[in-house]
């Protein structure tokens, strides 16, 4: 256990410091459907534009290269339409 103070704590402060995780926001999910009703989940917004993977996949814990393309979605599947949830 250290007892020592630190060299910026207050005199007779120990060294002991407590730290308390803060979760970060998340962004929310936008969510697509295609003609099928087949539903996906955004998961890139960039240059190379949109990246999606289907909704219940983590997109955390799936490697990139399963990740679909917008244009790749739209040419196999067609258009995506934005899902709009009720307030």
């Amino acid at each position: 256990m250290n007892h020592q103070s630190s060299p910026t704590g207050l005199p007779g402060q120990s060294g002991i410091t407590n730290h308390i995780p803060v979760p970060l926001p998340t962004p929310p999910v936008e969510l697509f459907t295609d003609p099928r009703g087949f539903v996906w989940r955004l998961v890139e917004d960039g240059q190379d534009g949109r990246l999606f993977v289907p909704e219940k996949v983590n997109p955390a814990s799936c490697p990139r290269l399963v990740w679909a393309r917008e244009a790749e979605l739209a040419e196999t599947v067609g258009p995506l339409t934005r899902v709009e949830r009720a307030a």
